[in-house]
C-alpha cells in the first residue's frame, strides 16, 4: 500500500520575495507596480485562488478525496471576508488544515536579505496558528514553510508551539517514502524530488511543471506510476503538491487564465488522480491520517 496526500498551499497568487521586504508580494501586482508595496494588505492578490476554487473543491468533494490545506493566514482571512460560505467547505472533516506563514515570509532571508530572528519567526508562526485555529475552530498540527525554507530554529519553534509535524524539506527518492522523527515531539513529512539521473528525470512532486506547460500530463502520470511501482513499503507515501491559485494563473505567461484554461488544468489534475485511483495499492490520505494509523511505529523506523 502507498498513501497519496493531496497537499495545497493556500496562498497569494505566486508569493514573490522582494529585497528588504518582510512580506511577499503577489507577482501579478509586483509586475504592474514598480514601487515597493510596503502595506502587506495591498501587496496581495487572491484572484487566482478565487477563480479556481469552486471547480477544484467540487471535484474533491464529489470524489470524497481527502486533502491537506496549508494556509497563508492573510490570504485565507481575505478569502473568508469575501466568501465565508466557501470557507465553510474547508471546515469539513475530510480536510486537514495547517499553517503556511502569515505573509509568505522568506524566513531565511535568502531572497529578501532579511533573516528572521528566532523571536520574530516564533511570533509569526504563533500568530498564524492562533488566528487559523480561531477561524476554523480546529487545532493546527501541521506546518509548511513558505518557499519550503526553514531556519535552524523552525523545528524547535514548531515543537514548542504544539505542532505534530513539518513538511518543508525536499528529499530525493525514486519511490514512496516514510516520515521520520525530528525530535521526540515533531515528525517530518518530506516532499519528494526524484533524482535528475532517474527515470523520472528530476521531477518535483509539486505540480508547477504541469500547470506551467513544462511537462505534459502523460509524462507526469508515467512518472508517478513509476514511483509507485518502485514502492514496496506499505507505510510509505507520496504527496501531490500544488498551490491554490495555480489552476488560474500562469507565471510564465504572466496572466490570469480564462475559464476554459482553468477547466483544462482541472481536467489534467483529474486525469492524474484517476490514474492513481486505478492502482489497487494506492490509498488517498493525509499526514494527519497517516500519523493516527502509523504514528506509534515511528520510533522503530
Amino acid at each position: 500500500m502507498i498513501h497519496v496526500f493531496i497537499c495545497v498551499d493556500f496562498d497569494r497568487d505566486y508569493g514573490y520575495p522582494v529585497s528588504q521586504m518582510k512580506h511577499a508580494i503577489s507577482k501579478p501586482i509586483h509586475l504592474r507596480n514598480s514601487q515597493l508595496i510596503e502595506d502587506p494588505q495591498k501587496a496581495i492578490s487572491i484572484q487566482g485562488t478565487i477563480n479556481g476554487f469552486d471547480l477544484f473543491m467540487h471535484y474533491l468533494l464529489d470524489e470524497r478525496l481527502p486533502a491537506t490545506f496549508y494556509f497563508e493566514t492573510r490570504s485565507i482571512k481575505m478569502f473568508n471576508e469575501k466568501y465565508p460560505e466557501k470557507t465553510k467547505l474547508l471546515r469539513l472533516p475530510i480536510f486537514e488544515l495547517g499553517v503556511h506563514g502569515y505573509d509568505h515570509e522568506d524566513l531565511t532571508g535568502e531572497d529578501t536579505g532579511i533573516a528572521f530572528s528566532r523571536q520574530a519567526e516564533e511570533e509569526i508562526i504563533k500568530k498564524s496558528q492562533v488566528q487559523l485555529e480561531t477561524l476554523f475552530s480546529k487545532e493546527m498540527i501541521g506546518f509548511r514553510a513558505p518557499y519550503m525554507r526553514i531556519t535552524d530554529n523552525t523545528h524547535n519553534i514548531l515543537s514548542e508551539l504544539g505542532f505534530l509535524y513539518d513538511s518543508s524539506i525536499y528529499l530525493e527518492s525514486t519511490c514512496g517514502i516514510r516520515p521520520y522523527l525530528i525530535n521526540e515531539r515533531l515528525v517530518e513529512f518530506p516532499v519528494i524530488k526524484t533524482p535528475k539521473e532517474s527515470l523520472m528525470d528530476g521531477m518535483y512532486t509539486y505540480l508547477w511543471p504541469l500547470f506551467e506547460g513544462s511537462r505534459d500530463i502523460d509524462n507526469i502520470i508515467k512518472n508517478y506510476l513509476q514511483i509507485i511501482e518502485n514502492s514496496a513499503d506499505d507505510k510509505s507515501y507520496i504527496s501531490l503538491n500544488l498551490h491554490s491559485w495555480h489552476f488560474a494563473y500562469n507565471i510564465k505567461q504572466d496572466r490570469y487564465l480564462s475559464t476554459e484554461n482553468i477547466i483544462e488544468n482541472i481536467n489534467m489534475f483529474v486525469k492524474l488522480i484517476s490514474a492513481l485511483h486505478e492502482i489497487e495499492e494506492v490509498v488517498f490520505s493525509t499526514p494527519e491520517g497517516w500519523l493516527k494509523e502509523y504514528g506509534a511505529s515511528l520510533k522503530s523506523i
